[in-house]
């Protein structure tokens, strides 16, 4: 694969160390797919072996894109009016600049004091008290359906990789969360909140900040 393709295509370097790209070039942040990474060079093999966790993003090196960690979150409370135990509550997060989503992690926490049968006095885990799902704005799905909490999400102490490269998000677009309360919550109350976090590595670049470049 040429220099040349590398450096203009996905925001790498100028092959000229000493002359580095200037702020008239503009920043590229999607990634490249896996036929343009191998397989097009007799130097670049078809297929190759890669870690697939920790999840490894991509990091630009072209001198005009920055990186940074962003959280960004949604979530529902018994309060909401479209909130029905057993029944999915769609929650749509819209990211404003580029960003790869390297994991999820989720909570579920009674905001009243608890009464009844708690299940988590029980020893239930709170992941396993909802079901979850999420989906890209062109409906490409990251799980397929919805499943228990626990099996999809992680915590914020053990956050639930994404693996591979990460999920990538273009600015402006959206990823589509379903959730679902179970009505197993409504044994301790039914005063309670979900929250789910995504753990995400921003891409800042000019073109974040100028249009057309």
């Amino acid at each position: 694969m040429s220099n040349n393709h590398y450096g203009n295509s996905y925001g790498y370097a100028n092959p000229n160390h000493m002359q580095p790209a200037g702020q008239q070039n503009s920043a590229v942040v999607s990634m490249p797919s896996i036929g343009q990474m191998g397989g097009q060079n007799p130097n670049q093999p078809s297929w190759f072996r890669f870690p697939f966790f920790p999840t490894a993003p991509f990091y630009s090196t072209n001198p005009n894109v920055s990186t940074q960690v962003r959280y960004y979150s949604t979530g529902i409370t018994s309060a909401d009016t479209d909130v029905t135990l057993g029944q999915e509550t769609i929650r749509t997060t819209t990211f404003d600049i580029p960003a790869r989503v390297i994991a999820v992690n989720a909570s579920f926490a009674y905001t009243a004091l608890p009464t009844g049968n708690n299940p988590l006095a029980r020893g239930v885990n709170p992941l396993d008290l909802f079901l979850f799902r999420m989906e890209y704005t062109t409906g490409d799905r990251l799980h397929i359906n919805s499943r228990l909490a626990s099996t999809v999400v992680g915590t914020a102490e053990n956050p639930s990789e994404i693996g591979g490269v990460g999920y990538t998000v273009d600015q402006g677009a959206s990823l589509i969360c379903g959730i679902t309360p179970l009505a197993l919550i409504a044994d301790g109350g039914v005063a309670f909140r979900i929250d789910v976090t995504f753990h995400c590595l921003e891409m800042r670049g000019s073109a974040n900040f100028v249009g057309g470049r």
